[in-house]
């Protein structure tokens, strides 16, 4: 059996009410409105402190609250940044080299968007069983605001933050199913134009509003049925056999739409953090999932489904049995 052994979160950095925001003041009257109740009161801003040191902070503070000897992990399935210190050099390397897991394999992944958490989940349930004499993957990630501006009109707010989650062989918090579908028609329905700018000239676009608010919210809402409805087929489990729903922190607005589509109710865990972090990206459904925890709301024996889609488009559900 595999489960998630522990997750830790990082935020250094000092929250922000989204309402003293700059760019707040350039925004039209439509971005305005949403901007305004998209359910995001704080964000956490990390200053300086890069993507890639939110990750290795987030790491090195998991190895220290669980005691385990960084030469005991096999592997590390670090989640690319959407923009690296760097081109050409390797931080998932780098990272494996600072916290000295020299016994490891390690290697990045990317272009799922938040979607990449579950595809890193697949991938360390997948390694584990394939190696009998493997026993720890450690997945990391760090969301950093990569321009000016914190606002992805008409998506959400972001935050910046660090998180970690350490996957073993382990009857807990066990991950029993993950399926994931991705569809090329939209990889440019968000870009963010970069050469020949400077830093200060970066600024993320939806190529398409409309589309994005209309066709892939339809294709997103069929994608989630079939794939739910495949993987809880598959393992025998009726769907009110579920006890939990979770999915990333985009906005109340995406919380509200999927519990109309499919008459579920997404765990209060996901509205309170989208309140004090916002959008952090690929971290969303560890931080989601450890809340949950850790407030005593998921039971041992608990069956949860983490929904989690990206606009790249992307979309998985990960059933974990708490």
């Amino acid at each position: 059996m595999t489960g998630i052994h522990s997750i830790a979160i990082y935020t250094p950095g000092t929250p922000v009410s989204v309402q003293s925001l700059e760019e707040k003041n350039s925004l039209g009257e439509n971005e305005l409105t949403y901007f305004n109740t998209c359910g995001i009161n704080t964000v956490y801003d990390a200053g300086s402190i890069s993507s890639y040191a939110l990750a290795l902070g987030a790491s090195e503070k998991l190895l220290q609250e669980t005691g385990i000897s960084p030469a005991s992990i096999d592997l590390i399935i670090y989640l690319q940044s959407r923009m690296p210190e760097q081109f050409i050099s390797s931080e998932s390397t780098r990272l494996q080299q600072d916290i000295g897991a020299h016994n490891a394999i390690s290697f990045a992944i990317s272009n799922l968007g938040c979607a990449d958490s579950s595809m890193a989940l697949k991938l360390a349930k997948d390694h584990l069983a394939a190696n009998r004499s493997a026993s720890n993957v450690l997945i990391c990630y760090g969301n950093k605001l990569i321009s000016r501006y914190r606002f992805r009109n008409p998506v959400t707010i972001m935050g910046d933050g660090g998180v970690a989650a350490l996957v073993t062989r382990n009857s807990e918090n066990k991950i029993v199913a993950a399926d994931i579908q991705t569809n090329g028609r939209y990889w440019d329905l968000f870009k963010l134009e970069y050469q020949h700018l400077t830093p200060d000239q970066y600024r993320e676009t939806c190529t398409d509003v409309r589309r994005y608010g209309f066709e892939l919210a339809i294709e997103s809402k069929n994608r989630f049925r079939e794939i739910n409805e495949t993987l809880l087929s598959r393992q025998g489990i009726a769907p009110q056999e579920v006890h939990h729903y979770l999915m990333q922190n985009i906005s109340a607005r995406a919380y509200e739409y999927y519990q109309s589509a499919f008459d579920i109710q997404i765990s209060p865990v996901c509205a309170m953090n989208l309140a004090q972090y916002g959008h952090l990206g690929a971290g969303d459904i560890f931080l989601n999932y450890q809340t949950g925890i850790n407030a005593g709301l998921f039971q041992k024996g608990e069956k949860v489904l983490i929904m989690n889609n990206s606009p790249v488009a992307a979309w998985s559900s990960v059933l974990i049995e708490v």
